[in-house]
């Protein structure tokens, strides 16, 4: 709702008369134009820049709001005015006009008062000669009690015309104590279309003292007054002759009247909105400020060259244009009156730009102008999206900008209840082909497929006990299975890679056996996947890698979930899929991964299945579950180490998918371990069951159609 609507709010009755009242209108309307459009430092700085206190007098504005200068202007130019303004009531707009009227207005009598009470030099914003006759209309609202809704330090001064004899009109006035009342319940700065021509009743119902007072000078008398300190009004004409009133309405400026109407602003004829007329005047004395400091205002305001010059410098690449743009500037606004703004300077550039294109046919296109056009677009294009960028519109969920705060006073939400994704990829149904290989977690994650009927592809198991295949946690008979194919848990990226590799025949690797002290050989490639002799190593070697390729061409969906990024490297490069027995360390050397190479080996291990199965998608995701152990122990606390490990193979994982179009993302991470309340089993490092199903649920949301 804006400051002066008042379509919601209900009326105040008294005596069966409906009044709109604002109670708190007056001190949001002070906010936004004191803080918001800087009349509270214009204040600041004009008072500290102000000159000639000695020439400031005892004026009843200090006190009063309210002072009549009589005998302030000749009769004769009264009745002059009156008259060009009823012959010619354009002309008497013209800036000649004003140019003429200035100086005999703004005499000696009046400055002294005008500085006396700002203590300051002031310029002349808007001016006006306006008639008040007999008849008033609804759209008369000058002529109902009101206050104006601008600076508290402004002045209004009011020249009238002709005799109060003459029309009877009178401009009727409360005192300052009263219009604060009034301010306080409601009434006064509230919409202009609720005024009222009477406030007795009001004023009684909430006991106030309602005394008007009247102003009713003679010609060529005027009034000085602040128009949002004081309340007042306009009463018609008693008689059948019209009121002529001249007006000025008087702001605060660090320089004075006369150097501002010559060189830098004009007064306005007709009344005009305050928004951002304090900065303009600001913006004049800009040339004293340091040639070093740039300063950024609020609301795309431009106060400097030098602003300017960083604008141009953001929007065009070429320096040359930049230079002829900016020099363009100088020569021609260099006090920026018209190139008041951002946007009133990307106009201006655009103009300029587009003067510089010859519609001649025959004439050769300039490159450097079209370049300089396309700048400007592109970086047009780019503001609309920056200012986006926290918008909740047009976003697939508001909620994923903000962080989730549950003591919000208006949108309480909590970090619990979300499920972290905006987007929704329905790549596969039930019957898609799906398979999945990574940690501990991933077995989570393949069980409940499993589980739940879902296409999981199942290229080899552990049924026969005579094969001396060992699979831990797999006994023959188990309508689970712990993967596609038993490969075993892959806790690194380069274990996916070589996986694609051995499966479809890219590189060789050498069969190597590590012999346990409980009689059975283990696999440095294949994690929990145990053998009782050699013999039962080297008969599964094919059918494992046949079955390991049979998944891979069936697949169209495969989630893979990177745990580690640190591993243990032999000395041809390839990597254990775990920690070394006591017998491997002579062979191996511990490695830390960087996000480049994660990146690369997942990249691999797509591209190289991808090559023999072009249906292939890939889901990424990252373990929650923490390091058991860490080999960085000598400079890392193991849970430091494990933040940096999950934080890279977040990085890994995003710039994959951002740079792969058959590649998503599962935040099965940031589910756990951001919107889980009580995510951890006893060991404080697996995931508990129902925490589990949420995670697939917010699969099932995001890629099941």
């Amino acid at each position: 709702m804006s400051l002066f609507d008042s379509s919601q709010i209900k009326p105040t009755l008294i005596n069966n008369n409906a009044y709109i009242l604002q109670p708190n209108v007056y001190l949001e309307i002070e906010q936004h134009i004191e803080i918001e459009h800087n009349y509270a430092k214009l204040d600041q700085m004009a008072t500290a820049s102000f000159s000639r206190q000695q020439h400031c007098i005892e004026t009843p504005l200090k006190n009063e709001q309210i002072h009549l200068l009589k005998n302030h202007l000749p009769k004769e130019l009264c009745q002059s005015l009156i008259e060009e303004f009823e012959q010619n009531p354009e002309g008497i707009q013209h800036p000649s006009v004003l140019s003429v009227l200035l100086p005999q207005v703004f005499n000696q009598n009046l400055d002294q008062q005008l500085i006396s009470y700002f203590n300051s030099e002031y310029c002349v914003f808007w001016w006006a000669i306006y008639k008040i006759g007999d008849e008033i209309t609804e759209q008369d609202y000058s002529t109902r009690w009101h206050a104006d809704g601008g600076p508290r330090k402004h002045l209004k001064v009011l020249t009238y015309l002709n005799d109060y004899d003459e029309h009877g009109s009178d401009t009727a006035y409360l005192d300052v104590e009263t219009t604060d009342k009034l301010k306080t319940v409601g009434y006064i700065l509230n919409n202009i279309k609720n005024r009222v021509t009477d406030l007795s009743e009001l004023c009684q119902h909430f006991d106030i003292s309602f005394k008007p007072k009247y102003a009713q000078p003679r010609t060529g008398d005027s009034i000085i007054f602040n128009p949002n300190q004081v309340a007042h009004r306009a009463r018609p004409s008693k008689n059948k002759t019209p009121r002529y009133v001249l007006s000025f309405c008087v702001l605060q400026s660090e320089q004075n009247w006369q150097t501002i109407a010559e060189n830098d602003y004009m007064a306005c004829y007709g009344a005009k909105k305050f928004e951002g007329f304090a900065n303009t005047i600001l913006k004049f004395n800009a040339n004293t400020c340091s040639t070093e400091l740039i300063e950024i205002p609020k609301h795309n305001e431009i106060k400097s060259l030098n602003h300017v010059n960083l604008l141009l410098n953001s929007i065009f690449t070429n320096p040359e244009i930049v230079k002829a743009l900016y020099d363009y500037v100088c020569q021609h606004d260099a006090k920026l009156i018209n190139c008041a703004s951002a946007t009133s300077l990307l106009h201006l550039c655009k103009k300029v730009i587009q003067t510089q294109l010859n519609p001649d046919p025959s004439v050769k296109i300039n490159k450097t102008i079209v370049q300089a056009l396309m700048d400007l677009a592109d970086y047009q294009d780019k503001l609309i999206a920056s200012y986006d960028k926290y918008s909740p519109a047009n976003k697939p969920d508001p909620n994923a900008i903000f962080w989730p705060n549950p003591v919000h006073k208006k949108h309480p939400r909590s970090r619990f209840e979300q499920a972290p994704f905006v987007k929704k990829y329905p790549i596969m149904d039930m019957q898609t082909p799906i398979g999945s290989a990574g940690s501990c977690f991933a077995f989570e994650i393949s069980k409940y497929f499993q589980q739940h009927g879902y296409n999981y592809v199942i290229t080899e198991r552990n049924d026969n006990p005579e094969s001396g295949l060992v699979i831990d946690g797999y006994t023959p008979g188990d309508t689970i299975a712990k993967f596609c194919a038993n490969y075993g848990i892959l806790f690194n990226s380069p274990s996916f890679k070589q996986l694609a590799e051995k499966a479809f025949a890219v590189k060789s690797f050498d069969k190597i056996l590590i012999e346990s002290d409980h009689g059975i050989y283990l696999d440095p490639y294949r994690e929990n996947v145990f053998f009782r002799s050699q013999q039962a190593y080297l008969n599964d070697y094919q059918s494992h890698l046949d079955a390991v390729k049979e998944s891979f061409l069936t697949c169209k969906v495969f989630v893979v979930t990177l745990g580690l990024n640190e591993c243990w490297q032999l000395h041809d490069g390839t990597v254990m899929s775990r920690n070394p027995r006591e017998n491997m360390f002579q062979l191996v050397q511990h490695k830390v991964l960087t996000v480049k190479e994660n990146i690369a080996n997942i990249q691999a291990f797509f591209d190289i299945i991808k090559t023999h199965n072009p249906d292939f998608k890939l889901i990424i995701s990252v373990s929650p579950v923490p390091f058991l152990a860490t080999g960085r122990a000598d400079e890392h606390h193991i849970i430091t180490a494990n933040s940096h490990s999950k934080a890279v193979l977040l990085v890994a994982a995003h710039e994959l998918v951002e740079n792969n179009a058959d590649m998503y993302y599962l935040p099965s991470y940031e589910l756990v371990t951001q919107c889980a309340e009580d995510a951890w089993c006893d060991d404080h490092r697996h995931v508990k069951t129902d925490v589990v199903e949420r995670v697939v649920k917010m699969f099932e949301e995001i890629f099941v159609k």
